[in-house]
């Protein structure tokens, strides 16, 4: 409650300033019209039969959007989760609907620049120089393909600009040593060619005091850059080429005692580190046939990662850590009709092969008694260590069609589908330094593959009732193809099978008022089946199919725009995320009711921003987010609970035409919370959320 007061007071101060200045009635506010490309082509938000989240560059830097994770705190009924607690082996809920076994395929689906990034260790990289984010609820498999089944998420780099030179500067410092800097380069080459770079580097020092050794950990460093290269050879084709890297390390994956780290800290004599590096290179060339564009994007992409610590504990027993090798090739090839008055249409194919070689261990480091872990087990030396070998090679190839039939010019018929097969192999071996020895997993070497196909279609109605008032109504598919155990799999069968949703939906949107008022609201069921869920015993790790599970919930959002300079913003989500046939919880129990991980009942979105002239060359600019939560559980069993809990973000500043000056809170009022907390064998222990972060930011044009 408390929380809450206080975050009325801020809503008050903001918003009567602007009450006070409100413009004359009658004076005309020039909007912009938000384009998305969710449905794989450019159109109006209006116009997309789907619930989205949708940040502009302008939201992205008004909210200190940063990673993915932050887009996603600000949207409803999402969650973005780390399941080692750092910013490696990302886990995304959208609806409910979540993989919480860390390096399996996710349920959502991540484009960047139109590349699929399929490794979700480099989900939640530092990102730069954007120029929006889309956020789709519900299966999008059609489009996306087959990690869909929860949504999918477009990441899109701003690009070079034609024509145009100029360099962008933006620096932060802030408590605890945050620094932050960004670079940004735009130059014409010529008429028809363009470069952009971008680089940055970030540094916080860690909050968190560790008893054992007396340091401060959850610090974190990371840094990379990009370059763009856009050509237009003809009147007809455009050609993108571009190449990132980026790396993060840190010590942001240590715990400790759920409930208590906030106030007591850590006490783990070997601390957790981890690193991680991505790469990769695209291009893309858009031809413009006329009646269609063809659109080809050729795309490698590569990380390395690896980490190591204790059990988090002042004597550790146990000792861990993980090194992980990703690679992936793709080709798409789309072509998308030109808007018509008739039908509007895309077709494509798409074609995935990756390479996943991962190694997991676990050592001890005190000699072992006899019969310690079970009858009959030898006496174990001090630096006995075991571990899991997995090389992953996979291939998936995919065709996809979709179509909007403009029945009359309010009414429109969806239909689409896309087929697709996905191939796998394993190489896996678990052993230990000691010959015939394996505790917590059986010893074994194993040489498994799959192939699965599937086809998933989607079918909707569209009608405008009113001048931009839109309804909508669909019924889609998704599916997220079978895999292997491959971490401590407590049996010879490596497999477990794909699981399968449907997904009905009915929505409407509406821009009133000249666009100064919009609204999003949308109803959903989600009927799923053979949900593959990750279970861990704090050695044995694997992961199963539960036959079936059901979500249903809504989302209310509000944007209104009441006079110059104004702009509010409200979202609501609702959600019943439940397993309905669940046998095989990870403590052998019946988990039949209990409530999906990460699913919130209620969460909440507010911002409320207000821009003001202080001179003929300088505006003043007042913002506050609040994004919040109901209490959910991080594990299957439901014995692992977050309570509710908000987070206030808040900037002040002011902007002329070529540099801005913010003074911006992070986490304001210093709520705590977990990022994520498992049971390692001694009880829960969680990871904690960043703490309060003020600071100073600069942003320039030259």
């Amino acid at each position: 409650m408390a929380q809450s007061s206080r975050l009325t007071l801020l809503l008050a101060a903001l918003t009567l300033p602007a009450a006070a200045s409100a413009q004359e009635a009658g004076q005309v506010i020039e909007l912009d019209e938000v384009t998305v490309e969710a449905m794989r082509r450019a159109q109006p938000w209006l116009e997309v039969p789907a619930s989205i989240g949708v940040y502009t560059r302008a939201d992205i830097e008004a909210r200190t959007i940063q990673r993915l994770e932050d887009a996603f705190d600000a949207s409803v009924n999402t969650q973005m989760r780390s399941q080692r607690g750092g910013n490696d082996a990302s886990v995304i809920s959208i609806r409910g609907v979540a993989n919480t076994a860390f390096g399996t395929d996710p349920t959502v689906a991540i484009y960047r620049d139109d590349v699929f990034v399929g490794n979700d260790a480099t989900f939640n990289l530092t990102m730069v120089d954007l120029a929006q984010i889309e956020i789709l609820r519900g299966p999008q498999g059609t489009l996306y393909g087959r990690n869909a089944i929860a949504g999918a998420v477009n990441v899109r780099s701003a690009l070079p600009e034609y024509g145009a030179t100029y360099t962008l500067f933006d620096a932060l410092f802030g408590t605890d040593m945050t620094l932050q800097g960004r670079a940004v380069l735009n130059a014409a080459l010529g008429r028809d060619m363009a470069l952009r770079a971008v680089a940055f580097g970030d540094y916080a020092d860690g909050w968190v005091t560790n008893a054992a050794d007396g340091g401060t950990y959850d610090g974190d460093t990371d840094g990379g850059g990009r370059v763009q290269l856009a050509a237009r050879p003809s009147d007809r084709l455009e050609l993108l080429l571009s190449a990132d890297y980026a790396t993060d390390q840190g010590s942001r994956g240590n715990r400790g005692p759920f409930g208590t780290v906030w106030q007591d800290g850590y006490n783990a004599a070997i601390p957790y580190d981890s690193s991680i590096s991505s790469y990769g290179a695209s291009l893309k060339a858009t031809y413009d046939m006329g009646m269609a564009q063809f659109i080809s994007v050729t795309a490698w992409r590569g990380s390395q990662g690896d980490g190591d610590g204790g059990d988090f504990t002042a004597s550790p027993f146990r000792q861990n850590g993980f090194t992980r090798d990703f690679s992936q090739a793709t080709q798409e090839f789309r072509m998308v009709s030109t808007p018509n008055e008739t039908l509007d249409w895309t077709l494509g194919t798409f074609f995935l092969g990756s390479e996943d070689d991962r190694y997991e261990y676990t050592g001890f480091n005190f000699a072992m008694p006899a019969n310690t872990f079970y009858p009959g087990q030898p006496a174990l030396p001090a630096g006995y260590e075991e571990g899991t070998h997995s090389s992953l090679q996979g291939w998936s190839a995919a065709v996809f069609g979709d179509a909007t039939w403009h029945v009359t010019d309010r009414f429109d018929v969806l239909a689409g589908a896309r087929f697709s097969y996905d191939h796998r192999e394993i190489d896996y071996v678990h052993a230990s330094n000691v010959a015939g020895v394996t505790l917590g997993a059986p010893g074994q070497s194993q040489v498994q593959s799959m192939g699965s196909s599937d086809i998933s279609p989607k079918i909707g109605l569209a009608y405008e009732i009113a001048p931009k008032v839109r309804t909508y109504a669909t019924i889609a598919r998704g599916y997220k193809a079978g895999g292997y155990n491959i971490s401590f799999a407590p049996s010879s069968d490596l497999s477990y099978a794909a699981e399968t949703a449907w997904n009905y939906e009915a929505g409407v949107k509406a821009s009133l008022f000249d666009g100064k008022l919009d609204l999003a609201a949308s109803l959903f069921y989600f009927d799923w089946k053979n949900q593959q869920i990750y279970s861990f015993n704090g050695y044995s790790v694997w992961i199963a199919n539960a036959p079936k599970s059901r979500n249903y919930g809504a989302e209310f959002e509000i944007t209104a725009r009441p006079f110059q300079g104004l702009e509010l913003f409200a979202g609501l989500g609702l959600l019943d995320a439940r397993f309905t046939d669940a046998p095989a919880s990870q403590t052998g129990g019946n988990a039949d009711g209990n409530w999906q991980p990460l699913a919130s009942r209620y969460s909440l979105s507010l911002s409320a921003q207000y821009t003001a002239p202080l001179t003929a060359q300088l505006n003043g600019v007042a913002r506050v987010d609040w994004n919040w939560r109901s209490a959910f559980y991080f594990d299957v069993d439901n014995t692992i609970e977050q309570d509710a809990y908000g987070i206030v973000n808040a900037r002040l500043g002011v902007e002329a035409k070529n540099w801005s000056l913010y003074l911006v809170a992070l986490n304001l009022f210093d709520q705590d919370y977990y990022v994520v907390a498992t049971d390692n064998g001694y009880g829960p222990y969680g990871a904690p959320g960043d703490p309060r972060m003020i600071g100073v930011q600069a942003r320039a044009r030259f």
